[in-house]
Order: C-alpha cells, then sequence, then structure tokens
C-alpha cells in the first residue's frame, strides 16, 4: 500500500467517525486495537501506573486513535515499512510538542522509571500496594455504600469469592500479563476483567450486551430469589471486587451487626470518678 493510499483511509477513518474498538493484548502486553479495516498496536498502561503517567499514555493513545492530540494538535502521520505476516504496517507518528504530556521527552523517562522501580518492588509490595489501590477505588466509586457487617455474610462472601475463582472460565489479557492489580467480576458471569476492561463491559451492558441472562440480572445474589428490584452489591477481598445486587431482605441483613455489645467491667464508672 502506497503512503497516500494509507493516509487516504485513515482520514477517511476518522472524518466517518469510526468508532475505535479494544481487541485484545498482545503477550508483552501492548494493547491491539481496530478502526474500520486498520488496526494500531499501542501501549497499555500499566497497572499502578502514578496519575502524570497515566494520563500522558491516555493522551498518546488518544491521538493516534482520533488522529490529533488533544493537548497540542499533533496530527498523525504513517510511515509503512512492510508487512506483518502479509499484512500492510505502518509506523504511527505524532510529533507532539515538546511541552506535550505525550511527548517523547515527557512520557519516555517516566515509563522509565516507573518500570525501574517496580522491578526493584518486592512481590509481596506490590500486591500490598495493589489491595490498597483496590480498596481506594471502590470507596472512591461508591462512596454510599453500605457496609456488611453481618460476619454470617462476611463468611458467606468469602466462600464466594472461593468459588468465582474455581469456575472462572478467563480472565482478560491485562490480568494475563499482569495479575497484580484489581479483578473484576460481575456475579453472574464466570471471566474476571482489570479495571480497564471492567469499563468495556458496562458499556456493552449499557449498549444491551449483558454476559449475563435478563433472569440472573433479577436474582438476589445471596438467597437466589428473582425480585423486581435489587440494591447494588459490591465485594471487596484484597485485590478481588465482586458485582452483583442483593434484595432488600438480604441487604438489610447483611448491615445487621453480630457482634454483642461491650459490657462496662464492674467499679469502671466509679473508679473513673475518683
Amino acid at each position: 500500500m502506497r503512503v497516500s493510499e494509507l493516509k487516504a483511509a485513515l482520514a477517511d477513518a476518522y472524518a466517518r467517525g469510526v468508532e475505535a474498538k479494544f481487541d485484545s493484548v498482545a503477550d508483552n502486553g501492548d494493547e491491539i486495537w481496530s478502526m474500520g479495516s486498520a488496526m494500531f498496536v499501542l501501549p497499555a498502561v500499566p497497572a499502578g501506573a502514578p496519575p502524570e503517567l497515566e494520563y500522558a499514555l491516555r493522551v498518546r493513545r488518544d491521538a493516534v486513535l482520533s488522529g490529533t492530540c488533544e493537548e497540542c494538535n499533533a496530527s498523525l502521520d504513517a510511515d509503512p515499512f512492510g508487512q506483518l505476516g502479509g499484512v500492510e504496517a505502518a509506523a504511527a507518528i505524532v510529533a507532539h510538542r515538546r511541552n506535550c504530556p505525550a511527548s517523547d521527552e515527557n512520557l519516555l523517562p517516566q515509563l522509565r522509571q516507573f518500570h525501574e522501580r517496580r522491578e526493584s518492588t518486592s512481590v509481596d509490595e506490590i500486591f500490598a500496594a495493589a489491595s490498597k489501590a483496590t480498596r481506594l477505588r471502590v470507596e472512591g466509586k461508591t462512596p454510599s455504600r453500605r457496609m456488611i457487617r453481618n460476619r454470617k455474610f462476611e463468611m458467606w462472601s468469602r466462600r464466594l469469592l472461593d468459588q468465582k475463582l474455581a469456575e472462572s472460565t478467563g480472565k482478560c489479557g491485562h490480568l494475563r500479563v499482569d495479575p497484580a492489580q484489581t479483578w473484576n467480576i460481575l456475579l453472574g458471569d464466570t471471566r474476571w476483567t482489570c479495571n480497564q476492561c471492567w469499563e468495556y463491559l458496562g458499556q456493552e451492558i449499557v449498549r444491551g450486551n449483558s454476559p449475563i441472562s435478563a433472569r440472573e440480572d433479577f436474582t438476589c445474589d445471596h438467597c437466589r430469589i428473582v425480585k423486581d428490584e435489587l440494591e447494588p452489591l459490591i465485594l471487596r477481598i484484597g485485590t478481588f471486587v465482586l458485582h452483583g445486587g442483593l434484595c432488600r431482605t438480604c441487604s438489610k441483613r447483611s448491615m445487621a451487626t453480630t457482634e454483642k455489645p461491650r459490657r462496662a467491667r464492674n467499679g469502671a464508672k466509679r473508679r473513673g470518678r475518683r
């Protein structure tokens, strides 16, 4: 394919507003996206990346998928270099300005430092950080969530996690490449996803492409009774987050504390007055 034909094809896809679609994750961790007849290989946002690095990578990705950088207005150019597996391939080039977060000068040193720090960090520390990030994300996403205080429900949630791990049919490519991050699952489904793929799943559900049946969608995840309305359920255990729903009865029971109130020892008040 000549350079002019390649650029014309990309310009046509951008002009028609063809939506870019995330397809899969390569063995080296790169993401594969498609847009019409074009396919892009882009660096993934690594789990645990600091906000500045995550933003720079997302700006860089969006610049390729949209054709223009939202920060510095640089446009996409392409340099064909031959074929890969019988498919015409080209290097995507976006000449970001030096002060753009997505420029090589700003992004590459951050990415290198991130990988150097991660390589020097123990596995236990990495998973501890992932667990903390998961907790903060759950608390930030659901500030008004109801806490489970019932010990029987806590034990049930741990048995439920073991069950979902045992019956799992797979996980997204990001988790396959780097398991030290948040694992999400929709109760009723059997596939785990990272936070990014969880957002994509949510978009598909809004479009009407839910991985679970309508009956399962209205089934309480505790008592398994079909109800017209369910209250949201979010269970976090370490880096695992289970998303589902409880009927009002089970939701009320889950918040009923099973701990007995502490009784003051004899003479405690009297000693306090001395």
